[in-house]
């Protein structure tokens, strides 16, 4: 491995993540990966890097490097409004990092997630399969400032390389996501299954577990008393205050609240990268892929 940045400043929060940990939801461990898996996609599409490669997710900015070896890397996501010497940086773009080379992370303008990652990933320990930190159950390291990140020791290549403009995802400031109904639906008041889906809500606050949200009430029929069953990335659970919760990469396997319905994954990406204040609304979609007109 080789050395490539030294943290100088850890900002908000960050974590190193990789597709995931997969296999291991029977035994209550999470599956873990980026939050937002169109940007970590696509970033690593642009470095060209293939297999399981780590990138450094980072949550509103405010970081700062030091490069210790010359390496390549893209920076691709929310826009952190990065410089390296000062200078700014186009994301969505190669660039090359010099030893000694100052990267600061100032805090995003849109959208909430950025990947920092380097032509052949981030290089760290393995557990369970995979390099993507799960810090409530002490699994991977954090991010913490002194701290030196390692990757591969791939050369330069010769041309930078990018994404065109038409392709960058728009994180604009509100945003409205496919979901397909639970199988708990019947559990809830038809006016608020309609007031859901009619409805904005806002994003008050959350984590890697779960966004939580804060609009129209939806309330059941009557109190539910459920039994515990699996639950995943954008299954959004409703608690007895009737505020939905987004449960994201980080959530619990398993869950007793009713539930909603369940984002289709091609849209997950756009509630990951929701700020704390913006809205979000919710479309019901059929399991073939075709939207209910209601």
């Amino acid at each position: 491995m080789k050395p490539l940045l030294k943290v100088v400043r850890k900002g908000v929060y960050s974590s190193l993540q990789d597709n995931g940990r997969f296999g291991y939801r029977r035994f209550g461990i999470p599956t873990a990966g980026p939050m937002d898996p169109l940007s970590f996609q696509l970033g690593n599409k642009i470095a060209e890097n293939v297999g399981e490669n780590a990138a450094l997710e980072i949550f509103y900015g405010g970081m700062t490097f030091q490069s210790v070896a010359t390496h390549e890397y893209v920076l691709v996501g929310a826009n952190m409004n990065a410089t390296v010497n000062g200078r700014g940086i186009n994301p969505w773009k190669t660039f090359v990092l010099k030893e000694g080379d100052l990267l600061k992370l100032k805090f995003s303008s849109d959208g909430a997630i950025a990947y920092l990652i380097p032509i052949g990933g981030f290089k760290g320990r393995e557990i369970l399969n995979s390099q993507s930190n799960y810090l409530k159950a002490n699994i991977g390291s954090p991010i913490t400032e002194g701290m030196i990140l390692y990757g591969e020791n791939f050369p330069l290549n010769k041309y930078r390389k990018g994404l065109y403009s038409k392709w960058i995802p728009s994180f604009s400031n509100e945003k409205a996501v496919r979901v397909v109904v639970s199988h708990h639906i019947h559990h809830f008041m038809e006016q608020d299954i309609e007031r859901f889906f009619s409805s904005t809500y806002q994003l008050s606050t959350g984590d890697r577990m779960g966004y939580y949200l804060q609009g129209p009430p939806i309330q059941t029929k009557r109190k539910v008393d459920l039994l515990s069953e699996p639950t995943m990335f954008g299954t959004i659970q409703v608690p007895s205050n009737g505020q939905p919760i987004v449960l994201m990469a980080d959530a619990q396997t398993v869950g007793g609240y009713p539930t909603i319905g369940k984002i289709v994954e091609e849209d997950l990406w756009k509630v990951a990268q929701l700020r704390i204040g913006e809205c979000i609304s919710f479309r019901k979609e059929t399991f073939d892929g075709k939207a209910i007109n209601d």
